[in-house]
C-alpha cells in the first residue's frame, strides 16, 4: 500500500486503507492467538475488541451498559449480539450477514448473582453456538464485562471452563497489520491540525478550558469518530505532573503542555504531547524544555525490533530523586511508554516501576505502536514540560508517526515581533 498518502476518501487512482483486508487480518489474528492459548472460543463486552472482530462500534453512551458483546468460535466466524437492529445493521454490514442478533438483556443492570434470569439466557445462547462449532469442551475466553466473576460461576454450571480472556485479544491486537498502522498515521496527521488550531488560540485569557475544546472542534472536523478530553495545564498547573483542565486563564509567560490523547479515527487513537509558551519564552524554560525532549528521543534511540520495553526506560533517570520523590510510584507517568491503537493504552507497558519491582522485560516486534511520554519540572517550581511522540516499531529503528514541530519550545502570542 502507497504509506505516504494519508488521504481518507475512497478513490480509483491509489491503494489505501483496505478495510475487507483490514478485517480479514484483524479476524485472522484473533483466531490464531485463540489457538495458541487453547482456547475453544471468547466472548467479549469490550467496545473495542467487538470493533477488532467486527468492525462493529458500539457509541459512548452504551457502553457501560455492556448491552452489546461479541461470540467468536476459534473455528468460525463473529456473531454480534445487541448490534441495534439486526436486520439493518446486517445491511449495513454485510460481512456480517446472518451473525447480528438481537440484546439478551443488560444483566449489569439487574444481576446478583449466577442464576440471574439474564445471565444464563446468554450463557445457553453461546453453550448451543458452541456446540454448533464443536468447541463446547474447550476454554471459553470472558473479556470485558464487570460481571467475569458471574459469568465464569454461570459457565461452569454448565460444564464449560471460562477463563480470563483479554490478554488473549491483548495479544491478538499487539501487532498492528498494515491498513491499522495506516490509520494510525492519519490519527496521528489529525492531532497535527489540532496542535495548529490550539497553537493559534494561545494568548492572555484563553482559558485551559478553551483550547481543549477548540482541539477536539478541530478533531471532529477530521472525521474523527470520538475522542477523550485533551489534557491541558498551564503555568502553575504544569508543575508537578497533572492531567486535569480547569478554566484557569492562559497569562503572558506561562508554559502550557497539551496531549492529544484518545482522539480516535476508525477506533485508531493518538496520543501526542507538546508544550507551548504564551509570549518569549525564559532560558530556563527552553532548558527545562531541551531536558525532556533529550530524554524523550534518548528513550527512542532504544527502540527496534528485537529490544526491549527495559532497554528504553534504561536511557531515562535511574531514580525518582531525578524528579525531587522518594519511590517510582509517585512518579509512574514522569517517563513512560505504552502500546498504542484501538485502546489508547495496549501492550506493551514501558515503565521503571515495572523494572524495579522485577517484571520480565517484553520484546519489542516490529509492527508494534508505541507512544513514548516523558516530563521534565523541578519539585517546588512552577514549570513543568510534558512531550511525547508516537512511533512503529521497525527492524532496525523506527518510523517517527507524530510529526508536530518538537525540536525546540514553540512560542505563542509574539505581538511585539
Amino acid at each position: 500500500m502507497n504509506t505516504g498518502a494519508l488521504g481518507k476518501y475512497a478513490v480509483d487512482y491509489e491503494t489505501r486503507v483496505d478495510y475487507e483486508r483490514l478485517r480479514r487480518e484483524r479476524l485472522q489474528r484473533a483466531k490464531d492467538q485463540m489457538n495458541r492459548d487453547g482456547l475453544g472460543a471468547i466472548v467479549t463486552w469490550d467496545e473495542v475488541n467487538i470493533r477488532y472482530l467486527t468492525s462493529y462500534y458500539v457509541p459512548t453512551c452504551m457502553r457501560t451498559s455492556e448491552m452489546q458483546f461479541v461470540f467468536i468460535p476459534r473455528n468460525g466466524e463473529p456473531y454480534l449480539f445487541g448490534g441495534g437492529t439486526p436486520k439493518e445493521t446486517e445491511r449495513r454490514m454485510p460481512w456480517m450477514q446472518g451473525r447480528v442478533h438481537p440484546s439478551l438483556g443488560v444483566p449489569r443492570l439487574t444481576a446478583k448473582n449466577a442464576d440471574d434470569f439474564a445471565i444464563m439466557g446468554i450463557v445457553d445462547a453461546i453453550g448451543r453456538l458452541m456446540a454448533e462449532h464443536g468447541v463446547e469442551k474447550e476454554p471459553i475466553g470472558i473479556d470485558g464485562t464487570t460481571l467475569q466473576m458471574l459469568f465464569g460461576e454461570a459457565f461452569g454450571k454448565k460444564g464449560i471452563q471460562a477463563i480470563h480472556g483479554k490478554p488473549t485479544m491483548d495479544e491478538a491486537r499487539l501487532i498492528k497489520t498494515p491498513d491499522e498502522i495506516e490509520l494510525m498515521r492519519i490519527t496521528c496527521a489529525n492531532s497535527e491540525k489540532a496542535f495548529a488550531a490550539i497553537a493559534d488560540a494561545i494568548r492572555p485569557g484563553t482559558r485551559e478550558c478553551d483550547l481543549v475544546g477548540i482541539g477536539i472542534k478541530a478533531l471532529y472536523e477530521e472525521g474523527d469518530d470520538h475522542t477523550e478530553d485533551l489534557v491541558c495545564c498551564s503555568g502553575y498547573n504544569t508543575n508537578p505532573y497533572g492531567w486535569s483542565f480547569s478554566d484557569k486563564p492562559i497569562r503572558p509567560g506561562d508554559l502550557i503542555y497539551i496531549d492529544v490523547a484518545g482522539a480516535s479515527y476508525q477506533g485508531y487513537k493518538s496520543c501526542v504531547y507538546r508544550t507551548f509558551c504564551c509570549g518569549k519564552s525564559t532560558q530556563e524554560q527552553k532548558d527545562l524544555y531541551e531536558e525532556c525532549r533529550a530524554m524523550l528521543y534518548a528513550g527512542m534511540g532504544a527502540v527496534k525490533d528485537g529490544a526491549s520495553n527495559y532497554d528504553v526506560v534504561e536511557q531515562w533517570p535511574d531514580s525518582p530523586g531525578y524528579w525531587g520523590y522518594d519511590t517510582w510510584h509517585e512518579v509512574l507517568p514522569y517517563a513512560v511508554g505504552h502500546g498504542i491503537g484501538l485502546t489508547l493504552h495496549d501492550r506493551p507497558a514501558i515503565t521503571m516501576l515495572h523494572k524495579a519491582a522485577g517484571y520480565p522485560p517484553v520484546k519489542l516486534q516490529a509492527g508494534m505502536v508505541l507512544a513514548l511520554e516523558t516530563y521534565a519540572g523541578h519539585k517546588g517550581g512552577k514549570d513543568g514540560v510534558r512531550l511525547e511522540e508516537n512511533v512503529l516499531v521497525t527492524e532496525d529503528g523506527y518510523e517517527l508517526l507524530s510529526r508536530w514541530p518538537i525540536e525546540e519550545l514553540m512560542e505563542c502570542w509574539l505581538p511585539y515581533r
